[in-house]
């Protein structure tokens, strides 16, 4: 049977001061958290708000059309449990398989709901009072959930299933750094059956392996070798998987690396500072001046981190290590996109789109924890809050609000196409289907000839 509770090993002694106290309200009690589900709830109104054309206009996005959608339609409930693109994707698969349940042209609204939904769930979870050991303030956590909704890659994939995987490797980190009133670490059977679930929808979350292993030896809580051999598991089952997009030669040992400092340094310590507008003058630099700020910001970083006054050692050392293994998810996509390579290199460096919200959310977290309790004078204190101010925006760099609009034309093709794929289903479902049933040229998002089914098959 796993142990529910934190065991520790002799060698790694429990923390020897109380975690930071709970913020109090007038009684002198502990005062209750932020409902999650109501964060969750705040966080998606919002964000449809600023993507209002997704519910007014709603149509499929990428492979949630030309995988998820064909696939749930021409193979049934048997494609839970097929991988795409050498990774499988079980709770955007369960959506999809919902979804088949209610009518089909219901479909690009319900998809849109279901990843929106699992985003914002997975966002919320630090509003939750187990990270007050963080932020112990419960309002700037609630502001920094409403931060992380904005992160570059929200507008493209908040309210897609396709990029679902970027936020549930979000939430498994949360998942990980969330402790409890007395300072341990939270992960009983319930939490770990949780993770090991997830990790069939996070394929990079193989990079969390060490701060996994590390936590394990800390506590010698047997849910962690739980969680490991889930995760081996998962991590096998996406090596086997087919991958259309595997490069046909494995980057060097070499350009990993840079691949992994060059993203680490431009994400958590130049992009807070430059923004986009200024960035491709870093890019530019020579080496030895890139790598030579990067590591004078870098260890800046780490000594404001160093002189901050309060006893919590053992956590600041968790999250640093969880934030270093997350960003090694650079180097592994290399390894699994054949295009990946180019545009994770300083010199022709892709900012936005899905990748950058894992990083944009750890630097948010990082710059929130850091900078958002100045001391000293007024002067400094206000030079501080406007830095602050400063690099948020500077991490939150794509446009906030999107126009109001029809999602081209095809919007007006769908209703026909799906009363043909209505109508092919219920005759298969009731054995009077004869003939293959076959809808051609089902058009999505985003603007591309690429991104669209060009023949969907309803076969007896």
């Amino acid at each position: 049977m796993l142990a529910a509770r934190t065991r520790v090993h002799p060698a790694n002694p429990p923390m020897t001061t109380p975690a930071p106290s709970a913020p109090l309200d007038r009684s002198g009690a502990a005062a209750p958290a932020v409902p999650y589900a109501a964060v969750a709830l705040l966080l998606f109104a919002s964000t449809a708000l600023r993507l209002p054309s997704t519910f007014r206009y709603p149509s499929f996005w990428a492979e949630d059309a030309t995988v998820l959608f064909k696939q749930g339609v021409e193979v049934g409930p048997a494609a839970l449990l097929l991988p795409f693109y050498g990774s499988y994707h079980a709770v955007p698969r369960l959506i999809v398989f919902f979804s088949s349940l209610l009518p089909v042209i219901w479909a690009p609204a319900l998809y849109a709901l279901g990843a929106g939904l699992g985003f914002s769930a997975c966002l919320a979870l630090f509003a939750r009072a187990g990270f007050r050991w963080l932020v112990p303030d419960d309002r700037i956590r609630l502001l920094l959930c409403w931060l992380f909704s904005l992160a570059p890659g929200t507008n493209e994939g908040f309210f897609a299933l396709c990029t679902l995987n970027y936020a549930v490797f979000c939430g498994i980190v949360f998942l990980l750094l969330e402790r409890d009133e007395q300072g341990r670490w939270r992960m009983g059977l319930g939490r770990a059956l949780l993770v090991s679930f997830l990790w069939l929808s996070a394929g990079q979350g193989v990079v969390l392996a060490l701060p996994l292993a590390g936590l394990f030896w800390r506590t010698r809580n047997r849910a962690y070798l739980l969680c490991l051999a889930t995760l081996g598991l998962s991590t096998a089952l996406n090596l086997t998987a087919e991958n259309s997009y595997r490069p046909a030669e494995l980057a060097g040992l070499r350009a990993l690396v840079l691949v992994y400092i060059d993203n680490l340094c431009l994400r958590l310590a130049f992009v807070p500072l430059v923004g986009q507008r200024w960035i491709r003058r870093v890019y530019a630099m020579s080496d030895v001046v890139f790598y030579g700020l990067s590591a004078a910001l870098l260890g800046g970083y780490l000594y404001l981190v160093g002189r901050k006054r309060d006893p919590d050692a053992d956590g600041k050392r968790v999250l640093l290590v969880t934030v270093l293994s997350a960003m090694a998810t650079f180097p592994l996509t290399v390894l699994v996109r054949d295009y990946a390579l180019p545009i994770l290199r300083r010199r022709n460096f892709h900012m936005g789109g899905r990748i950058s919200l894992v990083p944009s959310t750890l630097a948010l977290l990082l710059l929130w924890l850091w900078l958002a309790r100045p001391t000293g004078s007024l002067s400094r204190r206000a030079a501080a809050w406007a830095f602050l101010a400063w690099a948020t925006l500077n991490v939150l760099y794509e446009p906030y609000l999107q126009p109001f609009a029809a999602f081209r034309l095809f919007g007006q093709e769908w209703p026909q196409q799906a009363a043909i794929i209505e109508k092919a289903l219920q005759d298969r479902r009731a054995g009077r289907l004869r003939e293959p049933v076959v809808v051609k040229d089902i058009r999505c998002r985003p603007r591309s000839p690429d991104w669209k089914i060009d023949e969907l098959v309803i076969r007896p």
